[in-house]
């Protein structure tokens, strides 16, 4: 390393007190910056940090070794590294509220949504045409008993489906709510809401979808009814 005579590049007053402790000797002055690391300045580390923890999520989650490097494009001996590691510090996923929450913290909750619908079958909606809220709580009136999957009604079909979230153990997750048309629906959990009801709860956590092209009218109309 080239050095310079302090005398060229120091105030005399500054160079005077230098000479009080290190006359004489070659010293080095360290930068105040701690410079980046790998990755740090291109916010490539976080990309690959975030890509970890998802494929570590989806193999808690049920995924097989193969499937999830086949979707991230990776060798299954790579995956391996990463999910029996364990260095990456992610939220645990299961079906529940506190998991949920944990991920939504983490600024993943559109994670814990996939993974929770894809563990029965279920896509999420497409969030190119929907806004998703943060984990918040939701007023039960506000969600019509109306279900896709029985054709809108809370019928017959509501007693099949409450009995197969049962056996799944799908009770004590957040509802997974759709606005459009004006509309707050619960689609994918229609017994669950139904049970909700019955059971006399005001508000309940809840994921919402807002449609894109009635999100101003939603949030000013329902925001302020919402609570974190």
């Amino acid at each position: 390393m080239k050095y310079e005579n302090a005398k060229d590049i120091l105030p005399a007053e500054l160079l005077a007190q230098v000479q009080k402790y290190a006359e004489g000797r070659v010293i080095y002055v360290p930068k105040t910056e701690k410079p980046k690391g790998w990755g740090e300045a291109s916010g490539y580390r976080e990309k690959l940090n975030k890509r970890n923890a998802l494929i570590c999520s989806r193999y808690s989650a049920g995924q097989s070794i193969f499937e999830i490097a086949e979707e991230f494009f990776l060798s299954p001996e790579t995956v391996k590294k990463l999910v029996y590691g364990r260095k990456v510090m992610l939220p645990v996923f299961s079906p529940s509220i506190v998991s949920a929450a944990a991920y939504a913290s983490a600024g993943m909750g559109e994670e814990w949504v996939r993974t929770y619908l894809s563990s029965f079958n279920r896509t999420m909606p497409d969030i190119s045409e929907y806004f998703m809220t943060e984990l918040v709580k939701i007023p039960l009136r506000f969600i019509e008993d109306v279900s896709e999957e029985n054709g809108g009604k809370t019928g017959q079909n509501t007693d099949i489906t409450k009995r197969k979230q049962e056996i799944q153990g799908f009770f004590d997750v957040p509802l997974i709510v759709v606005y459009k048309s004006r509309k707050f629906c619960a689609p994918y959990q229609p017994g669950y809401l139904l049970r909700l009801k019955k059971d006399r709860i005001n508000a309940y956590h809840a994921f919402i979808f807002a449609n894109n092209d009635e999100y101003e009218y939603f949030w000013n109309n329902y925001g302020k009814h919402f609570m974190s």
